[in-house]
């Protein structure tokens, strides 16, 4: 299970039927909510997002698995498709399945997204983010990963090669070091993304 994932639920008492009236509290306190990010450019045609698909079914399977409500944003030069957390599982995999590569490399529109709607959420609140190439628009994303750290919200992220782990590096939340963040190539797409920055230790609740 990846270290990104604040707490394991085994042994809080859950299996209560029906769910007993503290289980909204226990969620809130040992669960979280993520959005995973997944880069759609132009550049991730063919087998790359092909295997960012397969690494992104898997990592929101674990998530489930471990009491996250994961929402999903691809994105390129803009937002090109936004599922929020609370939907259910199979519809946010439907639509990571449907991804289609084009336009250019700008997160500061995946950022904003994230900063906009994740403080609505309780619990653990991340931003996985994943992409193959350098920024087109750097400055801005680190001023926004500023902002979503100081409030709160986690980010943790995968570059496919250097240029790209190295631009992603800048908007990680500081804290325990992270010696994943870089893909060295393209077949290690799928296992970096589900993966998603094990490298980086949870803070306690």
């Amino acid at each position: 299970m990846s270290s990104w994932i604040r707490r394991n639920f085994g042994g809080i008492g859950l299996t209560q039927s029906p769910p007993g009236p503290h289980l909204p509290k226990l969620r809130e306190r040992y669960g979280g909510h993520v959005l995973l990010c997944i880069d759609v450019s132009a550049s991730m045609g063919g087998g790359l997002l092909s295997q960012a698909i397969a690494g992104g079914e898997q990592f929101l399977a674990e998530a489930e698995a471990a009491h996250y409500e994961s929402g999903l944003v691809l994105w390129s030069d803009g937002v090109q498709k936004y599922v929020p957390p609370e939907a259910q599982l199979d519809e946010v995999t439907s639509a990571l399945r449907k991804a289609k590569a084009t336009g250019g490399t700008v997160l500061s529109h995946a950022l904003q997204l994230g900063i906009d709607v994740l403080p609505e959420y309780p619990g653990d609140r991340v931003l996985c983010i994943f992409s193959d190439g350098a920024l087109a628009d750097r400055e801005k994303a680190r001023a926004l990963a500023h902002k979503a750290c100081s409030m709160g919200i986690r980010i943790i992220v995968r570059g496919l090669g250097r240029k790209a782990a190295s631009a992603l590096a800048d908007l990680a939340c500081p804290g325990v070091p992270d010696d994943d963040q870089q893909i060295d190539d393209a077949a290690g797409v799928a296992s970096g993304i589900a993966s998603m920055a094990t490298g980086l230790s949870m803070r306690g609740g």
